[in-house]
């Protein structure tokens, strides 16, 4: 992801729809999960951490990051344990396994998707939770996915297939920022028809009665996935794997 783009998403995550709404949504499928009461959670790929104090709510954080001026920042707003690292081959915190671990719009930026899981498939304890989200679907593809260095956009199908060889449950999936899909849709379109592929306007925070709005809907969507609805369709996807105990028992 280029430094830029870390140094907007530290300026806007606490204000911004789409970061607070992910949060909403990240709440509901985590309240959903029977961790234990001082759970072990790595943030992989935490970013400047707009999900690290979030997470603190569940039980004790980690947090891993490729990027100084992101590590620096996630520094100054959380008491997570944080560290340097990147995924698949460098994951710090050595001996340590988690009770859950969050991969949040990272898997997209690497490259060998399968490996990454799979190396941190070994690192959370049996009865253990892995939560990824992701940008859907390829032909929604924007100047915001240039800018991040995305090697894909993911449908539950492609999703499913990278979580596969690891040997976890899958336990839920859904896609999400679905009542936005089609203006979403038709901007990018738009867009790509007019050759606009330059800047990333994704750290745009709106006005405030627009914002608000927008972040009223992703907490409606995050209220319908609370209580298990699976949308169909959507800008993100969502996925809730599992890994089983000895005796198959799935804690939740």
């Amino acid at each position: 992801m280029d430094r830029q783009n870390y140094i907007t998403m530290a300026a806007v995550q606490e204000r911004h729809w789409w970061f607070r709404g992910r949060r909403s949504i990240l709440g509901r499928v985590l309240a959903r999960l029977k961790l234990p009461e001082k759970a072990h959670i790595l943030d992989a790929g935490c970013g400047p951490g707009p999900n690290l104090q979030l997470l603190a709510q569940y039980g004790r954080v980690w947090g891993m990051e490729y990027d100084d001026y992101a590590l620096e920042h996630a520094k100054k707003i959380s008491d997570a344990t944080l560290a340097q690292g990147f995924l698949p081959y460098d994951i710090p915190f050595a001996g340590q396994k988690f009770h859950l671990v969050t991969l949040l719009d990272v898997l997209s930026c690497i490259e060998s998707d399968k490996d990454a899981i799979q190396a941190l498939a070994e690192r959370i304890e049996p009865g253990g939770w892995l939560v990824i989200t992701a940008p859907a679907y390829n032909f929604l593809w924007s100047s915001h996915d240039v800018a991040s260095h995305h090697y894909r956009r993911y449908t539950i199908s492609r999703l499913k297939d990278a979580v596969a060889p690891s040997g976890l449950t899958i336990h839920f999936t859904s896609y999400f920022n679905s009542i936005l899909f089609l203006p979403i849709f038709l901007i990018r379109l738009m867009k790509r028809w007019l050759s606009i592929l330059e800047g990333d306007d994704s750290g745009v925070v709106p006005s405030v009665p627009i914002n608000q709005f927008l972040y009223g809907l992703l907490r409606l969507e995050s209220a319908l996935l609370g209580y298990g609805l699976v949308f169909p369709f959507g800008v993100s996807v969502l996925l809730v794997a599992h890994k089983p105990v000895s005796d198959g028992t799935i804690l939740a």
